[in-house]
């Protein structure tokens, strides 16, 4: 039984260091999500997050700029980022309870 649980800490290590690595990446990337808006039939976007209760809309570009498909891009991966940490988190909760840790 000890190899088991020598298999299951070598994992919950390694999953506790690219823990540490998604949530320091996810920190570098842009919070919130970008907003569409019409303005005398051109749009233009807006960067949406919340800072406590206020929600901010920060401008960002009109529909064709660079600044805007960066900013998607970088959105995109900080989600996929986000759902990668989620299952990391479940599969440590699992790797807790396999090793009888609360």
């Amino acid at each position: 039984m000890s190899i088991v649980k020598d298999i299951l800490r070598d994992e919950r290590d390694r999953l506790n260091i690219l823990k540490n690595q998604i949530e320091s990446e996810i920190a570098s990337l842009p919070k919130g999500s970008l907003s569409r808006k019409k303005r005398s039939n051109r749009f233009f976007f807006y960067l949406v997050y919340r800072e406590g209760d206020k929600v901010i809309f920060k401008y960002v570009g009109k529909e064709e700029s660079p600044e805007v498909r960066s900013l998607e891009k970088d959105i995109k991966k900080r989600r996929k980022l986000a759902q990668r940490l989620r299952e990391i988190k479940v599969a440590l909760k699992d790797i807790k309870r396999g090793l009888s840790e609360r």
